[in-house]
């Protein structure tokens, strides 16, 4: 809008006339630094691809930690921080080890043998004492294994790297630290979820077959110049197990690198409501990152425009030793194609697009299940199948406009292969993504470090140490209120303090509560009866029914099952007809359904499929997705094969569907009225009169100053736009000049006041003259302004305006001009 300029004369001696000068008022732009913030790595467990490269100040070692190294180690059923408040001490350098074994890698046992035979591919050197005790007859494993080594970095080797890349080979599982510091987690999820005090003892792991081959990353922030010690604790992953392996590869010095950021791992989180987006992605270097957004159609031949909007990017260090970067996109339209970037000028990645819809009305969205890429060993296989289970869903259903998975993304939780094959489908950028942690994913930060998850409460369902994920999340959706919970947290207190106050807060607006989390409490597979299975479904159930939910969506147990309606954990309705096609929620009344697999790396057989709350199951080995179509009457849930199980069902058939409604809003009547599109209103001002003279009279001699006094010509604002946004009148003066002779303009103040009340106008402070402190009216000072959500209408607006000047300023007659601007 243009700025208007009035001419103000003041007659040291005589009067002056009034000058009106119109000037344009040139557009700004505010642009924000990205935040890098910087931490300690943690973990990589899993594939990821280091170069080492000869650094161009001088050749960097091939390894500071090879097969040769003698290696200090426990394996006598005892934890080494017994009676010390540091469970980590046996980790860092002043250790006392010297009571420990010594040996080289790789270390092993198999059912006890003196030569142990763990395949060709797994020679051991050192052989380990695998049994608690030896010659019981009954014999029990010794749960976990500890070693202790050291490796050298020179400071110009330390000043030329990013970290050191590690390889390892273990059975079952592993946590190696590097000076105190975790760095890998490998296959710890169940270490990751036990009370801090019985870590270091204790089993865990996956309980593969075979040793399991990784790559971990030492980030140069946790070396030091000099002697660096390295640990690690190996856990058997039963009392039953027939072996246990630890081969310590390789230590590799990784350059540093220079150049351009490569953008990789990016998916589209939901934002916290439908016109919103939250985007994450990794970073090869720890540069300042934007997201940038426009509409697709203001793209031309691909090129962005200059006023596209920027979002500056967030992030740190990551468990892998890359760098992520978050940004939200706001404020977005509805029924709009956007396209969208991210990264820096010569380092962008390529361009995304996405569509939002009305942000209002009846929508559809996906639910998956467990699709935990890495389950089946071939993480290309599970990839393919997540893949084409999207394509699939996203061909049939076109217009869906989310996903929300149950968790279990990936199957090692720092293992960046396998993130980077969850991310592989187009729609993990195209459509926003609901993420919920698993039990496969909590074991590292990796989880949080590649989502932007929205409203995260990370002291609800707390992470249950520093180096996994945790928190309690909600979102909007249109009239559906989603809550998202952290089940491998089992502090229900926190949980249902967190569910508590979002209801409470947010649930008036909702049509429909939906909760998700991952381990399922209604399923009929290989966890159903589990302990800590048990004592959820003993615990989580009265809590969503108080709370109103309408639908659980679970995943966890890689088989459908869909409950009966439940009551505080009982069923609700005795006389409910098994896999009925719709069933009508009264008070307190929930459907829970867990997901089978949308990728086909895992699936569990049933264990007891006549459990009492099972309405309708399905395991047919291939993988599914399901529909959920959300109306005001309905929630609609059809669940469908994305793999065909021969030719009787076909790709697309239906494994189930179920119709929810509810008690409460079939007892409501719906209210309904038309408002016609208003004109837009538009928001003007001018000033009032025609008088071309501000007189401020002749300047009286006061002592130690000259004063004069005035007033505007009157402001008139009128506002008639819908919404009542803010808008407010400023000013500004520069010098007053007569002829060569000139004084500051901040010898000028005034008192705004408002002549004619209307469209919520409140006057603007007032300013005092510079003679007596401040810079007077030289600063940009408000007249007057319009809070955001006022009433339309006209008001007026004045000042009155007050000259207070020093004793030596030359007589005669001075002009300067007053610049006022309107923002709305």
């Amino acid at each position: 809008m243009p700025a208007r300029a009035i001419a103000i004369s003041a007659t040291i001696g005589k009067k002056q006339m009034l000058e009106n000068t119109p000037r344009t008022r040139s557009g700004r732009r505010t642009t924000r630094a990205a935040i890098a913030a910087l931490g300690v790595a943690s973990v990589i467990a899993g594939s990821f691809a280091a170069t080492t490269v000869a650094a161009t100040a001088a050749d960097l070692p091939a390894t500071v930690l090879d097969t040769t190294a003698t290696w200090k180690y426990s394996e006598n059923n005892t934890d080494p921080a017994a009676g010390n408040p540091d469970r980590l001490v046996w980790t860092k350098a002043g250790f006392d080890d010297s009571a420990w074994k010594s040996g080289t890698t790789a270390f092993g046992a198999k059912n006890g043998a003196a030569t142990p035979n763990l395949g060709a591919n797994f020679p051991v050197s050192t052989v380990l004492n695998q049994y608690i005790d030896p010659t019981a007859t009954s014999k029990v494993d010794v749960p976990t294994f500890h070693f202790r080594s050291s490796f050298s970095v020179s400071a110009d080797t330390l000043s030329q790297i990013s970290g050191l890349a590690g390889s390892v080979r273990y059975d079952d599982g592993a946590q190696i630290f590097v000076n105190g510091v975790k760095v890998a987690g490998l296959s710890d999820e169940r270490v990751e979820a036990a009370p801090e005090a019985q870590r270091n003892l204790m089993y865990a792991g996956s309980g593969a077959s075979d040793p399991i081959t990784s790559t971990y990353t030492v980030p140069a922030s946790v070396l030091t110049a000099g002697v660096n010690t390295i640990a690690v604790a190996l856990y058997q992953d039963r009392a039953t197990s027939s072996d246990i392996f630890l081969d310590m590869q390789k230590l590799a010095p990784v350059a540093k690198t220079s150049g351009a950021a490569s953008i990789s791992d990016i998916i589209m989180n939901v934002g916290a409501d439908e016109s919103a987006r939250n985007l994450a992605w990794y970073s090869s270097t720890d540069t300042a990152q934007v997201a940038q957004v426009a509409p697709s159609s203001r793209l031309v031949d691909g090129a962005f425009p200059s006023d596209a909007t920027t979002v500056a990017a967030t992030g740190g260090v990551t468990t892998s030793g890359e760098f992520s970067r978050k940004a939200t996109l706001s404020g977005l339209a509805e029924n709009t194609a956007y396209s969208y970037r991210v990264g820096t000028e010569g380092a962008w990645s390529a361009t995304q697009s996405f569509v939002t819809r009305s942000f209002d009305g009846d929508f559809e969205f996906f639910f998956v299940g467990d699709p935990q890429i890495g389950a089946s060993g071939n993480v290309a296989n599970d990839r393919a199948g997540w893949v084409d289970t999207m394509n699939v869903a996203s061909q049939a259903y076109p217009d869906a406009e989310m996903i929300f998975s149950a968790g279990d993304q990936v199957d090692h939780a720092a293992n960046e292969t396998e993130f980077e094959a969850f991310h592989a489908p187009d729609q993990m950028r195209s459509l926003p993504v609901a993420v919920t942690n698993g039990n496969h994913d909590v074991g590292s930060k990796a989880y949080l470090q590649h989502n932007n998850i929205t409203n995260l409460d990370e002291t609800s369902g707390a992470a249950a140490s520093g180096s996994s994920s945790g928190g309690d999340y909600w979102f909007f959706y249109k009239d559906v209120l989603f809550v998202n919970i952290n089940s491998n947290s089992r502090d229900y207190a926190s949980h249902n303090a967190f569910m508590e106050k979002v209801v409470a807060e947010q649930g008036a607006k909702a049509k429909w509560k939906v909760l998700g989390f991952h381990h399922s409490i209604y399923s009929v597979a290989a966890h159903q009866n589990d302990n800590d299975i048990k004592d959820r479904r003993a615990n989580m159930p009265a809590k969503i029914s108080e709370l109103g939910f309408d639908l659980v969506l679970q995943g966890h147990d890689h088989n459908y099952t869909r409950s009966y309606l439940v009551k505080n954990g009982e069923l609700a309705d005795k006389t409910e007809v098994k896999g009925a096609s719709e069933v009508t929620a009264a008070e307190g009344e929930v459907l829970y359904v867990t997901a089978n697999s949308a990728s086909g790396s895992k699936y569990y057989q049933f264990d007891d499929r006549n459990a009492w709350y099972a309405s309708v199951t399905n395991q047919e080995n291939v993988r599914n997705y399901s529909v959920v179509d959300v109306t005001d009457g309905s929630l609609k849930i059809t669940t469908l094969r994305s793999q065909a199980n021969g030719t009787s069902a076909p790709v697309n058939s239906i494994v189930d569907e179920v119709t929810l409604k509810s008690e409460a809003k079939a007892g409501e009547q719906q209210l309904q009225v038309t408002v016609p599109e208003g004109a837009p209103g538009e928001f003007s001002w001018n000033i009032d009169g025609t008088n071309g003279l501000v007189d401020l009279g002749t300047a009286v001699d006061s002592g130690d100053s000259f004063t004069a006094s005035g007033a505007i010509n009157p402001i008139r604002v009128t506002d008639t736009r819908r919404g009542g946004p803010q808008w407010s009148v400023s000013a500004q003066v520069g010098d007053f000049t007569s002829g060569d002779e000139s004084f500051s303009g901040k010898y000028l103040g005034w008192t705004p006041r408002v002549i004619e009340e209307g469209a919520g106008t409140i006057a603007g402070a007032p300013v005092t003259s510079g003679f007596d402190s401040g810079n007077g009216l030289t600063d940009s000072s408000t007249l007057g302004y319009g809070p955001a959500a006022h009433l339309r209408g006209s008001a007026k607006l004045g000042a009155d305006l007050f000259l207070k000047i020093p004793v030596d300023v030359t007589d005669g007659t001075y002009k300067a001009t007053l610049t006022l601007t309107a923002l709305s």
